[in-house]
């Protein structure tokens, strides 16, 4: 791991600012991480600066850009849950960076640049989402009415598409996905099945299951239930099991989720943090991925799905 000098280490910094410095040929900078990849210069508000006096000295800081203000702000979500200000810079000219980071001149428009979790929102903001990028019909209303109710535990994008991509593996397959929330994951899921699956997707929440239910009415595919997870699993056996509750993750859980797969069932558990950003209290070990991978009847592997989000993938094998 490279250590690049920090210019800016203080504490008191509050609110985050970055930077989109474009080209006329549509390249945008980015600067190198510490831990390697790419990033849109950027870092903490100092108190007595605002946001756009931040993003200038960031991308002078971090990428020796010296720039001016050129539009508006884009308000970014990070990967890590922190919002920011993303500003539209004009370059004036290009130096070495001060804190001796590495530059790059990347084309946000096209893959990987355009998945990457900064650049897909401007792009989305300005309306340049790339095609193959495009969110779902039924998985933009579900993300708009989640965040129109403040709810902040929907899966991610990375693990949405994986979602769509699992269920699209298992035509004519039965799903369930414990834990609906406003539907988010359930839209996923959806768009990935072929008109003879079908989907149960449970929440013990009322008005969760309600608004899910109106998000999927007239879907002959989809069946929500408000109940407890585990009385949803006498429907089975399934071919695919989201787990998508804090409840059914306990490791006292594992047998009876089993118990609802086919052979050949897939179990899906996301939301788990790669060891870079496991809490404290897991330095000692993670007891639910041990509880998965010595459980005799699964073959489990971990994919990472972005920088702070693992999956684990389990298939029922007996």
């Amino acid at each position: 791991m490279k250590s690049f000098v920090n210019l800016s280490p203080s504490p008191t910094r509050v609110g985050r600012a970055c930077a989109w410095i474009e080209q006329e040929d549509g390249r945008v900078l980015m600067t190198g991480l510490e831990w390697g990849g790419w990033t849109l210069p950027g870092g903490g508000v100092h108190p007595g600066e605002t946001a756009a006096q931040a993003a200038v000295r960031e991308a002078w800081e971090e990428a020796g850009a010296r720039c001016e203000v050129a539009g508006d702000p884009v308000p970014l979500r990070g990967a890590s849950g922190v919002d920011a200000e993303c500003f539209p810079l004009r370059l004036l000219a290009l130096e070495p960076s001060p804190e001796g980071r590495p530059v790059a001149w990347v084309n946000p428009r096209s893959l990987p640049w355009a998945d990457d979790v900064q650049l897909r929102q401007v792009l989305a903001a300005r309306g340049e989402t790339p095609q193959a990028l495009a969110l779902p019909p039924l998985v933009a209303r579900a993300v708009n009415s989640a965040e129109a109710h403040g709810f902040p535990h929907s899966c991610s994008f990375e693990t949405g598409r994986l979602l769509r991509t699992l269920a699209a593996s298992r035509p004519g397959g039965r799903m369930l996905e414990l834990g609906s929330g406003w539907g988010v994951g359930t839209a996923w899921l959806l768009s990935g099945l072929d008109t003879a699956a079908g989907l149960v997707t449970v929440d013990v929440t009322p008005a969760c299951a309600e608004a899910v239910a109106s998000l999927l009415a007239g879907d002959p595919r989809a069946e929500v239930r408000c109940a407890d997870w585990r009385d949803a699993l006498t429907a089975g056996p399934f071919d695919l099991i989201f787990v998508d509750c804090a409840p059914a993750k306990g490791e006292e859980s594992l047998d009876a989720l089993v118990d609802a797969l086919r052979p050949g069932g897939l179990l899906v558990v996301d939301d788990l943090s790669p060891p870079a950003f496991l809490p404290e209290r897991m330095h000692g070990g993670d007891p639910l991925r041990e509880a998965l991978y010595a459980q005799p009847r699964l073959l489990c592997t971990e994919v990472s799905v972005s920088r702070r989000e693992s999956v684990v993938l389990a298939t029922r094998t007996a």
